[in-house]
């Protein structure tokens, strides 16, 4: 029997790739079309409709020879690329009487109520508050600020530094609403916007409404997390502490700035940054060092497990979900060892985030959770597996067969995720480290340790303290470790 012919033209290699990925490709391709073309979110959608009866049309008379572009796949790709502009078109805000974004820029006072979203961050001299409005009164009347699916009135504030507050609390702010600024190196209104954020107040007065708002499940999450934080500073001197405040917790304020800038200065600012880099490189590190001694499915369930168990230590909010989510596709692309299902499926996972928020394309954290995982799809096992041929073929014994093992989990692993996101980087942050594929390599065997055994002891100062400071005797060693070697 002959073997089938492989796919010669453009079309028919196009045609052999999996319809799913290129129909989520489609669907972001038309998100950035959205943004560049400003047009009626009905008119999108009303082309998506065209295009269904086009391609149900050339179902029907078997178009198949004629020109690609008339084909019924093809017409599929242009629903997607119209439903993505309509997404992005759905999320562009009405700033009417209802949104609180209406009120911006005004001259005089606003009275603003409503409820804390999230633990203030208490800084040196100031506390931001994050809020979702309720209601906002201009001295004539209270008006109710409404909310729809995807989007809610939400307001980043600045308080002075003299106040407690708790998640849930109910706020009355007087204050003036102005619009996030933008300039030519950094456009804050963009940052904000991202997270559904419009407004802000600079500084404004504030008083604790006797009323409490909130989820009990998120504020017993938010005390959680504040308790861990607590306990790590309880366990483990500083600058230490602030390290796994930061890996632990996502809380760098307390590591100080020259220590911020030597993990920049060695390109591992990733190790103190929640972020799907950072996750994804931990889940390859995980799955290594449990299949190691478990066998390869084992190893996975109890990788994914760690991730799961990071993600709730850290607080579960939305850019670590997902990055978990992201590092989880990384180590279920790896475990499968095909990398057009892991492809596949990484691009169905963005189309389905950017359904959620189509903004999340332009977000810096989610462009390095994207590319880093592809990296990691495409190059970690290629990589790994020229790398032990070659270390094999030169050094044939077990103590080699050993070396290539940790070479290839330790070095090609953080190599194939920095190669696709050293463009990110270049052009977000408009440098490149060099010195971080010699840093990386020091720095990330000790990861697995400081994350697994700083958790544990976390986990374990909740039931007794005294637990707890064993196992952080233990982890200590490693945090020291990754301190000295990044300065």
């Amino acid at each position: 029997m002959q073997a089938a012919n492989p796919p010669t033209s453009l079309r028919e290699r196009l045609l052999t790739q999996p319809p799913l990925m290129w129909f989520s490709l489609a669907f972001l391709g038309g998100i950035v079309l959205g943004s560049l073309v400003s047009v009626s979110i009905w008119i999108w959608l009303g082309l998506a409709v065209v295009f269904l009866v086009l391609a149900i049309l050339a179902r029907i008379f078997h178009i198949s020879s004629f020109f690609f572009l008339l084909q019924p796949f093809s017409f599929i790709l242009f629903i997607a690329l119209a439903l993505g502009a309509a997404r992005y078109q759905f999320s562009v805000p009405d700033f009417d009487a209802f949104h609180i974004a209406f009120y911006n820029d005004r001259d005089y006072d606003l009275l603003v109520t409503g409820t804390l979203i999230e633990p203030p961050d208490y800084r040196d001299t100031y506390t931001n508050l994050r809020l979702k409005v309720t209601a906002v009164d201009t001295g004539d009347s209270e008006l109710p600020i409404k909310d729809n699916l995807f989007e809610k009135s939400l307001l980043l504030v600045r308080v002075p530094n003299n106040q407690t507050f708790q998640y849930g609390d109910v706020l009355r702010l007087r204050g003036k609403l102005k619009t996030p600024p933008e300039n030519e190196d950094f456009s804050y209104r963009d940052y904000l916007a991202a997270q559904r954020i419009h407004s802000y107040m600079t500084n404004a007065e504030v008083t604790v409404l006797p009323e409490q708002g909130g989820y009990s499940i998120i504020a017993a999450l938010y005390s959680f997390k504040q308790r861990s934080l607590d306990n790590i500073y309880r366990m483990f001197p500083d600058p230490e502490s602030s390290l796994l405040a930061c890996i632990l917790r996502g809380v760098d304020t307390g590591l100080t700035r020259e220590l911020q800038q030597a993990f920049k200065n060695t390109g591992t600012a990733h190790i103190i940054a929640i972020s799907g880099f950072n996750i994804s490189i931990i889940a390859g590190i995980f799955f290594a060092f449990f299949s190691r001694f478990l066998g390869d499915r084992r190893g996975a369930v109890l990788a994914i497990l760690g991730i799961a168990l990071y993600t709730v230590l850290v607080g579960a909010d939305a850019a670590v979900v997902r990055a978990a989510v992201m590092g989880g596709l990384a180590l279920f692309a790896r475990q499968g060892g095909r990398r057009q299902v892991g492809l596949n499926t990484l691009l169905a996972v963005a189309a389905l985030m950017c359904v959620w928020n189509p903004l999340y394309i332009w977000d810096v954290g989610f462009q390095l959770s994207f590319f880093a995982t592809l990296g990691l799809i495409l190059y970690a096992t290629p990589f790994s597996e020229f790398a032990n041929r070659l270390i094999l073929k030169y050094f044939p014994s077990s103590a080699a067969e050993k070396f290539a093992e940790l070479f290839s989990e330790f070095v090609l692993l953080t190599l194939a995720a920095q190669l696709t996101t050293i463009p990110i980087m270049a052009y977000h942050f408009q440098r490149i480290s060099l010195v971080s594929f010699i840093a990386n390599p020091f720095i990330l065997p000790a990861q697995p340790a400081v994350m697994i055994l700083g958790g544990l002891s976390v986990l374990l100062s909740h039931v007794w303290i005294v637990l707890g400071q064993l196992v952080a005797w233990i982890t200590y060693p490693f945090v020291v470790y990754t301190i000295r070697i990044v300065e």
